[in-house]
């Protein structure tokens, strides 16, 4: 691939993005409201789930499933806020704001979740993500499970899961 295919690619990519015209929408995603900030959370974290599961059948990207699982964590926390409380996405522009409202609220009790996470998000995630370190197979599929139990959890305390998208993926 030469200069001349990157530039096509790169205007390409533009001007999908100006027309409006991105195409259908990812199958997993097509039940979400687009006005329901909460819907919108809670998709992208089943999608996010759904791709780490389809990630452990077979190969070891052990580095995705890591970061998948991190964002997914992430925006499950997003969702609960925003279904919840009168929190908007748009109100969390670093991740460490997620993590401490989810802990302010105490919505793991006394067991110091959202905290005990984001000490080792900021500290680990980062040289994972600039590969300072790697993430070993059992790391990989323990956040995956981390992941999936937060988001259980989570659905089930909102009394989400009609709207929970996991189940239904294949």
């Amino acid at each position: 691939m030469g200069l001349n295919e990157v530039v096509d690619a790169l205007e390409r990519t533009e001007q999908l993005l100006e027309d409006g015209e991105t195409g259908p929408a990812q199958d997993s995603l097509s039940w979400q409201r687009a006005d329901d900030d909460a819907d919108i959370q809670l998709g992208k974290a089943c999608a996010m789930l759904g791709t780490c599961r389809q990630l452990r059948q077979g190969t070891n990207n052990y580095v995705s499933i890591v970061e998948l699982s991190f964002n997914a964590i992430e925006r499950t926390f997003q969702f609960y806020l925003v279904k919840m409380t009168a929190a908007e996405s748009t109100d969390y522009r670093k991740h460490e704001e997620v993590f401490d409202d989810i802990a302010a609220r105490n919505v793991f009790s006394d067991e110091d979740i959202a905290s005990r996470i984001e000490a080792f998000r900021s500290e680990h995630r980062s040289r994972f993500y600039y590969d300072l370190d790697r993430p070993g197979r059992d790391f990989a599929l323990a956040m995956h499970d981390l992941a999936e139990e937060i988001h259980q959890y989570l659905v089930e305390f909102a009394d989400a899961r009609s709207r929970c998208n996991c189940d239904k993926e294949v």
